[in-house]
C-alpha cells in the first residue's frame, strides 16, 4: 500500500511566472470576472449584519498544486507508481462571510508523468458537510513515475469592522440559529465538551458564564485560552528532510493538556473552548503572505477563528495575533486588534472550514493542507513522495460591500 507521506511546499506569489496568474491556464469562460459580493442566507456564507461590516475588498488569484512521484531506490533507479482509482478533493469555500469565490474561475489541471491531460475528469461538488464545496479530480488508474494535479481560482476577500459597544450589548439568544449547529459540536482536533474543557470554562467564568453577554464571555475565554499556552510555534509547519509537509496539528485537547502547541493548535483550542461554553465557533484554514526573518514574505498556511455574534453573523478573530497582548494588555471592555475589527483580513484567503475538506470516503494528510484524497496501489520501495505548493497573487481592489 502506498504510504501517505504528504509534503507541503509553500511558494510565494513571486514564484509565479511574470505576466501570468494561477488562473491563466485552463480557466473556464468568465474566469476573469470579479467574485460576486455575495448574499448567502445560510450559516456558511451569511453576509455580516450590523454591528459587523465588510470593507476594503481585495481580489486574489490562488493555485493549489500537488505532486506524487516514485521514489528512487538505493541503486538510483525508480519503481513506477501503480495507482487504482485515485481521486483528489480540493477544498473550495465558494462563499464565506468575508470571502467569495468565482466558481467560473475554478480550473483544474492534471499531468501524468510529463504529459498534460487535456480534459481531466473534474467536477465541483457542493453541499458537503461544514458548508464546504470541493473540486473532485479523478486521476483514475495510472502507472508511471509521477502524477501532478492542481486547481486555480479567483477569490475576493474583505476586511472586517465591528461596533464594539453594540457587539458587547448583544444578548444571549433563546436558541442559536439552526445553521450554527455544526459549529457547536465536537469534531476531530476540536474536542469540545470534554470534562477538562468544561472545567476550564467553569474556572475562567467563575460559574457565571451568562452573567455577561456572549461577546464579553468570548473575549474572556479566548484571553484565558491564549494565556494558558506557555509556548506557541508561530509558524506551525512540519518540515522533514527539507520538505514542509503541512501544518503541525495535534488538536485542542492535546495542546491544552500540554499547554503548548502550534499556532493552529491554539486556534483549535480557542474554538473548542467557545463551543464548550455554548458559543458557535469554527476554525478557518487559509493562506496569507507572512513576513519571514529575512525581511521577505512567503505564502504560508495560516489559521484563524470565527464566532457567531447574535443577530450579526460570523465575527473573525486571530488568537495568534492576540497572543502578544494577552497578558495584561487586553481589557474586556475595550476593542482588541484582530478580534471583530481586523484591518488586514482581506489579505487572508480562506481555503477550508476546518483543516481538511470533508469529502466522502477521503483520507486527510497526516499534516493537514486542506485537501484530501483516495487512492490504492503499490509502489516500491514502499514509499512514494508527495509535495504541495500554494501560490497567491494579488489582483488589486475588488468591488461590493
Amino acid at each position: 500500500m502506498i504510504a501517505a507521506a504528504l509534503a507541503f511546499l509553500v511558494a510565494s506569489a513571486a514564484a509565479l511566472t511574470p505576466g501570468t496568474s494561477p488562473g491563466d491556464a485552463g480557466v473556464a469562460p468568465g474566469g476573469g470576472a470579479t467574485p460576486a459580493a455575495g448574499g448567502a442566507t445560510d450559516g456558511c456564507g451569511t453576509r455580516p449584519k450590523p454591528p459587523l461590516e465588510r470593507l476594503e475588498p481585495r481580489i486574489w488569484d490562488v493555485r493549489l498544486e500537488a505532486s506524487l512521484w516514485a521514489p528512487a531506490s538505493t541503486q538510483g533507479s525508480t519503481s513506477p507508481l501503480r495507482l487504482r482509482d485515485a481521486t483528489v478533493w480540493f477544498p473550495v469555500l465558494e462563499e464565506g462571510p468575508w470571502s467569495a469565490v468565482d466558481r467560473r474561475s475554478v480550473a483544474p489541471e492534471l499531468w501524468l508523468d510529463a504529459r498534460r491531460v487535456p480534459a481531466p475528469d473534474a467536477s465541483l461538488s457542493a453541499g458537503l458537510p461544514r458548508c464546504m464545496s470541493a473540486l473532485r479530480l479523478r486521476v483514475g488508474a495510472m502507472s508511471g513515475q509521477s502524477v501532478r494535479w492542481s486547481v486555480a481560482w479567483r477569490a475576493q476577500c474583505w476586511s472586517s469592522r465591528v461596533d464594539e459597544a453594540a457587539a458587547a450589548a448583544a444578548t444571549w439568544p433563546a436558541e442559536w440559529p439552526p445553521e450554527t449547529a455544526p459549529w457547536l459540536a465536537p469534531e476531530p482536533g476540536i474536542e469540545s465538551g470534554t470534562e477538562e474543557m468544561r472545567a476550564f470554562v467553569e474556572r475562567v467564568s467563575e460559574g457565571k458564564l451568562r452573567s455577561v453577554t456572549p461577546w464579553i464571555a468570548a473575549k474572556e475565554l479566548v484571553r484565558a485560552t491564549v494565556n494558558h499556552f506557555n509556548a506557541v510555534d508561530n509558524d506551525g509547519i512540519q518540515v522533514e528532510n527539507g520538505f514542509p509537509r503541512g501544518i503541525t496539528f495535534s488538536g485542542a485537547h492535546a495542546a491544552m493538556t500540554r499547554r503548548t502547541g502550534s499556532a493552529h493548535d491554539l486556534a483549535a483550542a480557542c474554538t473548542a473552548v467557545l463551543r464548550t461554553a455554548g458559543i458557535p465557533s469554527r476554525l478557518v484554514l487559509g493562506v496569507a503572505e507572512v513576513p519571514m526573518s529575512s525581511g521577505a514574505s512567503k505564502a504560508r498556511l495560516v489559521t484563524w477563528c470565527e464566532m457567531w455574534l447574535p443577530g450579526a453573523g460570523w465575527a473573525p478573530f486571530s488568537p495568534l495575533r492576540l497572543r502578544g497582548g494577552a497578558r495584561g494588555g487586553l481589557q474586556l471592555q475595550r476593542p482588541w486588534p484582530s478580534f471583530g475589527s481586523w484591518d488586514g483580513l482581506n489579505q487572508f484567503i480562506p481555503l477550508c472550514l476546518g483543516v481538511t475538506v470533508p469529502a466522502p470516503g477521503a483520507s486527510p494528510a497526516p499534516y493537514p493542507a486542506g485537501y484530501a484524497w483516495t487512492a490504492s496501489g503499490t509502489v516500491e520501495p514502499w514509499q512514494a513522495t508527495e509535495a504541495v505548493t500554494v501560490q497567491i497573487l494579488s489582483r488589486g481592489r475588488g468591488r461590493g460591500p
